[in-house]
């Protein structure tokens, strides 16, 4: 048996489909909207969109954000960490002055941190196996530790905070290097 166009089959057998049903169900919302005058599916929820994402985007931003900041300043301390140690071997291998030697590390670390936009401090360890440091065939060890602050939570986790950074560097003293001092 043939139905007659416009009815559905199943279920819905003897009801009429009205001219909405025919044009998708868009329309039919619409239709139903406009008879009931009250909003049904997923038209009720329009602006809605875009609060949950202004929400969920705040809510995901600010974290990432943070944490981003957090690791760039653990990382610039590294960088930091990584020259001074290096430097301040350096300088200690090839200066005859232990004094001299001393307040050029000390500038040195100074000028590096601030670079670094780092707080200054003593953050310079070094460690000779001759003494003189300079003296031929000797090494030079120098070590760099740098508390990291942690931005907006240094009330919190005090000046300093959870983080220190550290580097080491070795260098040997040249063995075939003449005295300075011998030759003025």
């Amino acid at each position: 048996m043939r139905r007659p166009p416009g009815t559905p089959g199943g279920r819905f057998a003897g009801i009429r489909a009205t001219r909405a049903d025919r044009r998708g169900p868009r329309a039919v919302a619409r239709h139903r909207r406009l008879r009931h005058g009250t909003s049904v599916g997923p038209a009720s929820e329009d602006g809605n969109t875009i609060v949950e994402f202004v929400v969920l985007a705040a809510a995901l931003l600010i974290p990432s954000l943070y944490l981003v900041l957090t690791l760039g300043s653990v990382q610039a301390a590294v960088f930091a960490a990584d020259t001074i140690a290096r430097d301040a071997a350096r300088i200690h291998a090839v200066q005859a002055d232990p004094d001299q030697a001393a307040m050029r590390t000390q500038q040195h670390a100074a000028m590096v941190l601030e670079d670094y936009r780092l707080d200054a401090g003593d953050v310079v360890e070094i460690r000779c196996s001759e003494d003189p440091c300079s003296s031929p065939g000797g090494s030079v060890r120098a070590q760099v530790r740098i508390p990291v602050p942690v931005p907006g939570l240094g009330p919190i986790l005090g000046e300093t905070g959870p983080v220190a950074v550290g580097a080491s560097h070795a260098v040997q003293v040249d063995q075939y290097r003449a005295d300075r001092a011998a030759d003025r």
